[in-house]
C-alpha cells in the first residue's frame, strides 16, 4: 500500500482526487482519509507534533538557566491523526511525503516520518515537491519523486526549539520581575520584541516631533493653471508675494517622455504590502491567499523570488484565465505574441513567484479581492511598460519664480491590467516662452510641517525583511502574536499601547540586546546554514543558549529597575479627574455586570464616572484632549475611532 501524507485536509482531497481523475473513496473520520487503487491519502493539521519543557519546568518561577539548559520534548499534539498513521504505516509498502514544499512543511513532513517509522522502520519513503495544486503540477510532482531534504526540516526545528527557549526565557523574567502573572503577564521574544521595537521607534518619532507652521503660496492664472511658488516661513515674505499682480511670463517650457516599466512578480512581502493597501492585515491576507493554493487556484504563497523560472508555461496559465471576467485582459496579453515578464532582484529555486493557476469564479468575496490582486499583478508583470508626458514650466512674476509640473498618460500600458498604482494626472495647456498670461489671484495657505508616518502592517514587514526580521513564513505571524498581546493596533496605521511603550523603553535602557535586530538576524543566517547543510542544528541551537546565557546573567542584574519600571506600564491612566482633582480616570470593568467604564480612582469620595462603548478594542493612546484628558482608539475589526472619553470635553 501506498500511503500518500499531505499538510491539511483540503490539500489530501484534492491531491487524491487529482491523482485518481476523481474515482476515490471516501473514508469518513477523525481524520477522514481518501483511498484509489492501492493508495490512501491522509491530511494532517500541520505540526502534530509539539515541543515543550519538561514537567518540573513548568512552573514560571523555575530558575531560567536551568530551564534553558533543560531538554526539550515532544508532545503528541494530535492523538487522532497520530494513531491513524501508525495504523496505515504498519501496512504501508511507501511513504510520499506530500506536504508544502518549505522549511516548515518538511518539517511537519519529518514528523509524520518519524511516527510511521516508529511502527514500520523499513518503509521507503520518497518526496513530492511541487508549488501549486494543479493538475499538470502534481501529476508531474508525483512522476518525479524525490528525497526528503532533512537539512531543511532540521532548520525549522531549530528555529521551533530557539524560539521556544527565548521567548520563555524572556517572558517568564518579565512576568516573575513584575508580578504579572496568568492571563496579565507581559510577553517577548526573539522576534517579536526588535519588531515592537521598529514600531515604538517610529511613534516615539512622532512623540519627539515638533510641527513647524509654514505657508505654501501659488498663483491661479487665467488659462487654468495653478503655479507654486513653494513653501515659506517669513510672514513678511508672504504680503510680498501675496501683493504680486503679475502677469506670470512663461521662462522655461520642457516637455519630456518617459517609460515606467511593470512592476515585477509577487513575492510574500510585496504581495502582503499591496494586500494591505487594499485593507487586509498581513495575517488575513496570509490565510486567503493559503485557502486559494489549497484549493488550486493560485501558487504557493510563501515565497523569497520574484523571477518566473523559464519552466513556468506563462501562455498555459493566460489561456486558463480565458475562462474568467479577466477574460478581455488576457486577450490583450495573448496578442502580443512573445511574452517577456518582467524581473526583480530575487531568483530562488524552491517556488516560483506568486501566481494565478486556475480560474476562479464564485468565490467568497474577500477571497476574489485577493484572487484579482494577484491575476491582476501577474497580468501587469506581462505588458507593456507605461508612457507618460511629464511637463514642466517656469514662470516669472513680478520678479518671483514660480513653477507648475503636470503629467499625463500616453499609453496606459501595465496600468490598464493594474489599477492598484495610480498616477495623478494634471494636464497643463500649451504655453510658449516668452507669453504673459494674467494673475487670477494669489493663493496663500496655511500649513503644518507633518510627522514620520506610522508604520502600517505592508511596511512593517518590508522592514522586517530588509533588516532579516523573521522570514516570509513567520513575518505576519509576528504582527497578529503583537496585536492580540495588545501591544499594538490591528488594520491601518500600527499604534503602539502605553504598555508596549513602557516594555521597550525600560528593555532598551538596561537590556539593549534584546530589542536590536542584528541578533536576531545573525541568528537566521545561522538557520539559513542549516538549510544549505553547512551546519548542525545541535550546535546552532546550542550557540543560541550560550548567548541566552549571557542575556540573563545581564536582565538578572537589573530584575528589580526593570519589573519597578514595567509595573508602572500597568498603570496607565486618562489623567486627572476632572471633578475631584485629586484621583485619576482609569478604564475598570464591573464585576456585577462585565461591563467597562471610565472611574475616579478616589472612589468612594469621588464618584464621577463616564460611559465607553461596550464593543471593540480599546486602545488608550499617547494623545492628550485639550480638555487633559488622553484620547482612547476604539478598533471594530477595520473600523477605528479616535475619542476623548470625557463626555463633557466639547
Amino acid at each position: 500500500m501506498r500511503l500518500i501524507v499531505c499538510e491539511k485536509d483540503i490539500a489530501a482531497r484534492r491531491i487524491a482526487s487529482i491523482l485518481s481523475n476523481g474515482k476515490l473513496e471516501i473514508v469518513k473520520g477523525n481524520p477522514p482519509i481518501y483511498k484509489f487503487d492501492d493508495s490512501v491519502v491522509i491530511g494532517l493539521k500541520g505540526h502534530i507534533i509539539d515541543i515543550d519543557f519538561q514537567e518540573d519546568f513548568k512552573s514560571w518561577k523555575s530558575d531560567l538557566k536551568e530551564l534553558i539548559n533543560s531538554r526539550i520534548i515532544k508532545i503528541r499534539k494530535q492523538e487522532a491523526i497520530i494513531r491513524k498513521l501508525e495504523e496505515l504505516g504498519k501496512q504501508a509498502d511507501e511513504v510520499i511525503i506530500a506536504t508544502d514544499y518549505d522549511r516548515e512543511g518538511e518539517n511537519i513532513g519529518v514528523e509524520a516520518i518519524e511516527i510511521i517509522r516508529g511502527v514500520n522502520p523499513s518503509v521507503k519513503i520518497r518526496r513530492a515537491i511541487f508549488s501549486a495544486i494543479t493538475k499538470e503540477e502534481i501529476l508531474d510532482a508525483f512522476s518525479n519523486l524525490k528525497e526528503v531534504d532533512y537539512n531543511l526540516a532540521d532548520s525549522a526545528q531549530a528555529r521551533r526549539e530557539i524560539d521556544l527557549l527565548w521567548g520563555a526565557a524572556l517572558t517568564r523574567f518579565l512576568s516573575t520581575a513584575t508580578g504579572y502573572l496568568g492571563k496579565s503577564f507581559l510577553s517577548a521574544g526573539r522576534v517579536q520584541t526588535p519588531t515592537l521595537a521598529l514600531i515604538v521607534e517610529k511613534e516615539l518619532e512622532r512623540m519627539k516631533f515638533k510641527p513647524e507652521k509654514y505657508f505654501e503660496v501659488k498663483a491661479e492664472l487665467k488659462n487654468g493653471i495653478l503655479a507654486s511658488y513653494g513653501k515659506v516661513k517669513d510672514k513678511e515674505d508672504v504680503l510680498k508675494l501675496k501683493s504680486l499682480k503679475g502677469p506670470a511670463i512663461v521662462l522655461n517650457v520642457k516637455e519630456r517622455k518617459r517609460k515606467t516599466n511593470p512592476p515585477t512578480p509577487f513575492n510574500t512581502t510585496e504581495f502582503l504590502k499591496e494586500a494591505a493597501n487594499l485593507g487586509f492585515t498581513a495575517a488575513n491576507a496570509m490565510r486567503i491567499a493559503e485557502t486559494l493554493y489549497m484549493n488550486g487556484y493560485i501558487s504557493y504563497p510563501r515565497t523569497d523570488n520574484t523571477v518566473y523560472p523559464d519552466s513556468l508555461n506563462l501562455k498555459q496559465i493566460l489561456n486558463k484565465l480565458l475562462d474568467t471576467k479577466f477574460a478581455p485582459l488576457v486577450k490583450k496579453i495573448l496578442a502580443k505574441g512573445e511574452l517577456k515578464p518582467t524581473k526583480g532582484k530575487k531568483k530562488t529555486t524552491d517556488h516560483p513567484p506568486i501566481h494565478p493557476t486556475e480560474a476562479a469564479k464564485n468565490l467568497p468575496q474577500r477571497e476574489m479581492k485577493i484572487y484579482e490582486l494577484i491575476v491582476r499583478r501577474f497580468l501587469a508583470t506581462l505588458a507593456e511598460p507605461s508612457e507618460e508626458l511629464q511637463t514642466h514650466i517656469d514662470f516669472d512674476i513680478d520678479g518671483y519664480k514660480f513653477k507648475a509640473n503636470g503629467i499625463v498618460i500616453v499609453k496606459a500600458g501595465w496600468r490598464e491590467y493594474y489599477p492598484y498604482s495610480k498616477v495623478n494626472e494634471v494636464q497643463l495647456p500649451k504655453v510658449k516662452v516668452g507669453e504673459k498670461i494674467t494673475v487670477k489671484r494669489i493663493i496663500v495657505e496655511e500649513k503644518e510641517t507633518q510627522p514620520p508616518k506610522r508604520y502600517g502592517q505592508g511596511t512593517i514587514i518590508k522592514k522586517m525583511e530588509e533588516l532579516g526580521l523573521g522570514t516570509k513564513a513567520t513575518r505576519a505571524e509576528i504582527l497578529q502574536k503583537l496585536v492580540s498581546r495588545g501591544y499594538v493596533s490591528s488594520g491601518g496605521s500600527l499604534i503602539p499601547s502605553p504598555v508596549a511603550i513602557k516594555v521597550i523603553s525600560v528593555l532598551k535602557e538596561h537590556v539593549p540586546q534584546i530589542t536590536s535586530h542584528k541578533m536576531t538576524a545573525e541568528l537566521e543566517k545561522e538557520m539559513d546554514l542549516i538549510a544549505e547543510g553547512k551546519k548542525k542544528k545541535v550546535d546552532v541551537v546550542n550557540a543560541s543558549i550560550g548567548v541566552l546565557e549571557k542575556l540573563i546573567e545581564e536582565i538578572e542584574k537589573h530584575r528589580e529597575e526593570i519589573g519597578k519600571g514595567l509595573r508602572e506600564s500597568r498603570n496607565i491612566n486618562l489623567g486627572k479627574c476632572p471633578k475631584c482633582g485629586k484621583g485619576v480616570m482609569r478604564i475598570i470593568r464591573s464585576k456585577k455586570t462585565g461591563k467597562r467604564f471610565v472611574a475616579c480612582s478616589n472612589y468612594p469620595n469621588c464618584k464621577n464616572t463616564w460611559p465607553l462603548p461596550q464593543k471593540g478594542k480599546i486602545t488608550i493612546l499617547n494623545e492628550t484632549c485639550k480638555c487633559g484628558t488622553r484620547k482612547i482608539m476604539v478598533e471594530f475589526g477595520k473600523r477605528r475611532r479616535v475619542i476623548c472619553p470625557n463626555p463633557e470635553c466639547n
